[in-house]
């Protein structure tokens, strides 16, 4: 199963000693290939010991786009709501992300806390979902950008990764993942005693932006230090 992730992913090796690993998870419709330019440029940063890996999501169909195939973690039924996810689905995708970090643990020899996942929109949101759901693996770091949490009615953080920390960014001029969206899961791990940071960036939608990628080099950079 490793060897088909890792060939249906984007990676950016790293330029020295390969001492840590970042996983970022693309948003609905996307590709790895939609941010491993950005993930080089993080790199180029003085972050050269960092291989940066960015999977595809399965192809399959969106309720949202009119049961339409595409890339997408798990389907998405309406931008009105949140919290219908079919958990199955999450948590299919939730094993793509925790084989790649057995891989960079078990293959690689980098240890679990040298390892950040995160992602942006539905990508952030498996992130989240992934992080606070370890129960055997105490993980670096994750990076969230303009997401949620799915499932979040019910769900419960697990205390391995609550000292670990969390970076939320979210614009707010978001129209497809509400400011108001992300701000609630923030709160919602908040109250669970969770260790994390939420920023608001000023008129920013749903895209990154060059202040959303210096805030990202620095937490990657403090995390995973050479």
């Amino acid at each position: 199963m490793i060897k088909t992730i890792l060939k249906n992913s984007y990676i950016q090796k790293e330029i020295t000693t390969h001492s840590a690993t970042v996983i970022f998870s693309h948003g609905l419709g996307d590709s790895g290939a939609g941010w491993i330019d950005v993930m080089e440029e993080i790199q180029s940063r003085n972050n050269g010991h960092i291989r940066f890996i960015c999977p595809n999501a399965p192809v399959q169909a969106v309720t949202l786009n009119g049961g339409f195939k595409m890339p997408s973690w798990y389907d998405i039924k309406s931008l009105s709501s949140r919290g219908d996810e079919d958990p199955a689905q999450v948590d299919q995708s939730k094993n793509i992300i925790e084989t790649i970090i057995k891989h960079e643990m078990e293959e690689e020899k980098i240890p679990a806390e040298r390892i950040i996942i995160g992602g942006f929109s539905q990508g952030a949101a498996l992130s989240l979902y992934t992080f606070y759901s370890q129960t055997e693996t105490k993980l670096g770091g994750c990076i969230a950008l303009s997401g949620y949490l799915p499932l979040a009615t019910k769900f419960e953080a697990n205390p391995l990764n609550k000292e670990q920390p969390l970076l939320m960014i979210h614009g707010d001029c978001d129209q497809v993942v509400r400011h108001q969206w992300g701000k609630l899961s923030f709160d919602h791990l908040k109250s669970q005693g969770i260790n994390g940071e939420f920023i608001t960036l000023q008129g920013l939608g749903h895209h990154s932006s060059p202040e959303e990628i210096d805030l990202m080099t620095k937490f990657i950079s403090k995390t995973l230090p050479k």
